[in-house]
């Protein structure tokens, strides 16, 4: 609109994943005007300090956006199995892939899949940070899991291509 605006971007892409250092662009666009300007992102000095590289930032975001990905097909296929039980609430087969993939909301009781997954996410998304190898064999562990996981409930519901290409590298 006409007046003053203001736009503060938080260093994240449209996924909400904080991007590595690197070579960006600012686009400002008008009805009749498109300005673009660099923008370059640089590693935090402090961060720096700590030995944390610009290649290990990099790796970062590259896990970070395949744990998004996983994030994402977890979430599809629970919204897909909690439909399904909408339906037919009282099937074993259900009630069994669900208690694999959702936390019972009881105090205490064993996380699911879903609970696994998003912490995760939250363990390597807020803080720029070398990631552990074990958060990387962690990632491939529970991409392991969600592939059975959804091979089962496909099984059960027939398959569903969008879970099918939701599957992260």
């Amino acid at each position: 609109t006409a007046g003053i605006n203001r736009f503060a971007w938080d260093v994240r892409n449209q996924q909400g994943v904080t991007v590595p250092p690197g070579q960006y662009q600012v686009r400002l666009k008008t009805e009749n005007v498109t300005l673009t300007q660099p923008l370059p992102v640089l590693i935090d000095p402090r961060v720096a300090a700590d030995g944390v590289t610009v290649a290990d930032l990099q790796e970062q975001f590259d896990h970070n956006m395949r744990v998004r990905e996983l994030v994402s097909g977890v979430n599809q296929l629970a919204t897909r199995l909690r439909e399904a039980q909408k339906k037919l609430p009282n099937d074993a087969r259900l009630n069994s892939l669900a208690a694999k993939l959702l936390t019972d909301p009881v105090r205490y009781s064993k996380p699911g899949l879903l609970a696994h997954v998003t912490y995760l996410a939250s363990m390597t998304a807020n803080v720029d940070q070398k990631i552990g190898r074990d958060a990387i064999e962690r990632y491939e562990v529970l991409k392991k899991e969600f592939e059975t996981l959804r091979g089962e409930v496909d099984q059960v519901l027939g398959s569903n291509s969008s879970t099918t290409n939701s599957t992260p590298e």
